[in-house]
């Protein structure tokens, strides 16, 4: 059942574990868990960047780069659904378009996040100094930036020829495993894992951010069958319902 990513990539990714039927049907179905919540990151990640500029805490250009950056990120994240609709073994470059975009998205928000610490001075409780926060912050984005650029490469290519680029089917310093599945595996680290441990960590030295809901008291005027004469009405009882208006402004 991997032949075809054998024959392609010279190995099979992670994209195995759902490119046939029934798999594919079974984690389209519980997909849409992991998009809403990588969507959800995205809004309130830029709210609590919009918050941030408010305090004064950022400055005008990166929370204008913030701007053009999430709906951007937003659109790529949601397109990332099509590997489930175009089939990978009909359609190896339509279904690779959809993991190209979530690529692109992913470099975008580590790079926002880098420059986040770097304009608002954060200081990371695991690190201890801004300068060391700073340092840290700087070595994962390079890191993340180098592995992104030869996996963006290699998946343009095959986007753009249908088949992975020769040199990543070529063997690599690592008996058993092409250099195509050596970055790959890097790759996941650095867009995976690692993130999970840096978000864990800012998270227990940032303010949480509180969300409230709520609306205008309404005035109310009267009630349906109730004397009003007095200007007060009794508390709604089940079944009742009251006439209100707006407050002027």
């Amino acid at each position: 059942t991997q032949s075809h990513l054998q024959e392609l990539f010279g190995f099979a990714n992670i994209c195995a574990n759902w490119d046939y039927s029934p798999s594919r049907e079974m984690t389209a179905m519980f997909y849409p868990l992991f998009e809403y919540s990588l969507i959800l990151y995205l809004c309130v990640n830029f709210l609590n960047t919009m918050l941030s500029y408010q305090r004064g805490e950022l400055t005008k250009w990166f929370w204008t780069f913030s701007k053009i950056v999430f709906p951007i990120n937003v659109f790529l994240c949601s397109q990332f659904r099509m590997i489930f609709v175009v089939i990978a073994y009909l359609d190896v470059q339509g279904h690779t378009a959809g993991f190209l975009g979530l690529q692109i998205a992913l470099v975008l928000v580590a790079i926002q996040n880098t420059l986040y610490v770097y304009d608002s001075n954060e200081c990371v409780k695991l690190f201890g100094t801004i300068r060391n926060t700073r340092i840290a912050g700087l070595t994962y984005v390079i890191g993340d930036l180098a592995i992104s650029a030869v996996k963006v490469t290699a998946t343009i290519y095959v986007v753009r020829n249908g088949r992975g680029a020769p040199w990543t089917l070529a063997p690599s310093f690592i008996p058993g495993q092409c250099v195509g599945q050596l970055v790959d595996k890097v790759w996941m680290i650095f867009n995976a894992v690692l993130p999970l441990i840096i978000s864990y960590n800012r998270a227990k030295s940032e303010y949480p951010l509180d969300i409230a809901i709520t609306s205008e008291e309404p005035t109310y005027i009267g009630i349906a069958g109730e004397d009003n004469s007095t200007g007060e009405s009794a508390p709604l009882n089940e079944g009742s319902y009251k006439i209100y208006c707006l407050k002027d402004e």
